[in-house]
């Protein structure tokens, strides 16, 4: 799945990120990164956007950019 298709209070397992190096690396210093929890906090309105929260770092992602990250299912807390 991706994480752009994740729901308010859902969680999964980060497996890739498929985005330029400079992006990644920038996701990376945000603990968005293959291996990490991410829980979706919530959405912003009208397809605007998606907040979640990666091993306490809250950070807003924009749809195209979290449709780029592959993710494992739910994970249970």
């Amino acid at each position: 799945m991706k994480l752009s298709e994740l729901l308010p209070g859902q969680a999964a397992r980060v497996l890739r990120v498929d985005l330029p190096p400079a992006l990644q690396e920038r996701l990376r210093g945000l603990n968005v990164r293959p291996g990490v929890r991410v829980r979706a906090l919530r959405r912003a309105p009208f397809g605007g956007g998606l907040l979640v929260e990666a091993a306490g770092v809250r950070l807003a992602l924009r749809d195209e950019l979290a449709a780029k990250i592959e993710a494992e299912g739910d994970v249970c807390d």
